[in-house]
């Protein structure tokens, strides 16, 4: 199908609305790690941007790394977890702040805080950017959330759709339809 990107894509936050939206995030958090030395772990491809932005905001210094898993296969979560890339800081007694794009079945947060457990952390919270409204229970609370949506596919700002879109400085809603661009 030859459609233009603006025919596919709807603006749903501005790059100016996510930027005052991490800001205000880091603040939170700030205030809550200032003495505690956190670790930030960014799960990988998608939270890239919103991790880089997330860190830079936080007034002292910060230890990162980084994780990847997948689920996905196009606009559908597969319900099987893959690492890809693991974590490799020793995280025994530390604070580790573990920072997801999006929140949507859960699956994969699940499985990444049960293997971050094993590696007997001090603590673990969760920062996401947005948070789709599912019926689904996480098992682990997540402190920190940016915006709660409906159930709709977003791309823009690290989210994609089959690797593209990534790049896009706002958060666009692809629409249903569109899956067979």
């Amino acid at each position: 199908m030859n459609k233009k990107n603006s025919d596919i894509l709807h603006p749903r936050f501005s790059q100016e609305e996510i930027l005052k939206k991490v800001d205000s995030l880091a603040s939170e958090i700030a205030k809550d790690y200032k003495k505690l030395n956190p670790v930030f772990i960014c799960v990988l491809k998608g939270g890239v941007y919103f991790f880089s932005d997330l860190t830079r905001a936080i007034p002292f210094s910060v230890e990162i790394d980084f994780v990847q898993a997948r689920s996905y296969s196009g606009t559908v979560s597969t319900g099987k977890i893959d690492l890809l890339k693991d974590i490799n800081t020793d995280l025994s007694d530390r604070h580790i702040i573990l920072v997801e794009d999006i929140l949507d079945t859960g699956f994969t947060l699940q499985y990444l805080v049960r293997h971050i457990f094993t590696r007997n952390p001090a603590s673990l919270e969760i920062v996401t950017l947005l948070l789709k409204e599912r019926k689904n229970i996480l098992e682990f609370p997540v402190k920190y959330v940016g915006w709660r949506i409906p159930d709709e596919f977003v791309v823009g700002y690290g989210l994609d759709f089959d690797g593209k879109y990534r790049n896009l400085p706002d958060i666009h809603v692809l629409e249903p339809g569109d899956f067979s661009v």
